[in-house]
């Protein structure tokens, strides 16, 4: 094999350049925010995730879940484009449903990530779903994250969306084996709290669910992030507090028009005079 040659390599830059001469506008990023998180304990999955829904570097709403069923057991986490998440989850939700009603038991966490695996692998990663699927089965506890062109990988703890890598720092450096869920809740909500209080598309609320074989705990909120608080001091200027340098009055001449609106019929035409 042919060895790189050391230094800075221009190749892409003289492509670009061309390309762009030749009316090849390259496409715009696009950004998406969220930060979700799931780690397993030794009783079951604890899964969270901030309540931020942004628009560019607008907050659209506050108050999202973006926690959803798949089935009794088995509970999804998206990130990524907001549609895209909610009607890919509704999807599979309807799908595991049909599977358990044919086979008469629980669908397992690998039969769920594989249903979602495929179909997201036809279609390229053009639809932008990053979900994080847990659940609890015959098997054990299980945590898989899924990429919107398909890859997936089983871990015991995973983070993602835009604020993922700050709540990925806090729970590798702080994560073991057979935690209680008192410590396991704990971390997960430093987690998202790290990531809230720093990603500008993460933040409002953290929700958490705690899912084990015989029991679901929902905590909506679990913490409130980002609170209003009142403010510490009064804004509100006096009257007379800005000075007045000079008033310049100017007459603006007008016409004025009337204006008659004639009752009419169904039929008729409304004339204006």
């Amino acid at each position: 094999f042919e060895q790189p040659a050391g230094g800075f390599v221009f190749d892409n830059c003289r492509r670009n350049d061309i390309l762009l001469k030749n009316n090849v506008l390259p496409g715009k990023i696009h950004k998406t925010g969220t930060t979700i998180a799931a780690i397993t304990y030794k009783d079951g999955v604890v899964i969270a995730a901030d309540s931020r829904c942004t628009a560019g570097n607008i907050i659209f709403d506050d108050n999202v879940l973006k926690i959803h069923r798949l089935s009794d057991n088995i509970y999804a986490l998206g990130a990524g484009t907001s549609a895209d998440c909610d009607f890919q989850t509704r999807l599979l939700e309807s799908q595991l449903e049909l599977l358990k009603l044919n086979q008469d038991r629980q669908v397992r966490v690998a039969t769920a990530v594989r249903k979602i695996q495929q179909h997201l692998f036809r279609y390229r990663g053009y639809i932008g779903a990053y979900l994080i699927i847990v659940g609890v089965d015959v098997t054990g506890s299980h945590i898989a994250t899924v990429h919107p062109h398909g890859s997936i990988a089983f871990l015991p703890f995973v983070a993602s969306g835009s604020g993922g890598y700050t709540s990925l720092s806090v729970i590798e450096d702080r994560y073991k084996e057979n935690m209680t869920e008192d410590e396991a809740k704990q971390l997960v909500r430093d987690a998202l709290y790290a990531s809230t209080t720093t990603d500008l598309y993460s933040g409002s609320k953290i929700n958490m669910f705690v899912l084990t074989k015989e029991k679901l705990d929902k905590f909506l909120p679990y913490e409130i992030v980002a609170a209003r608080t009142e403010k510490q001091a009064d804004y509100t200027l006096a009257k007379g507090t800005t000075e007045v340098i000079s008033t310049n009055v100017k007459k603006i001449e007008f016409d004025i028009v009337n204006e008659k609106v004639k009752a009419t019929g169904a039929h008729e035409a409304m004339e204006l005079a």
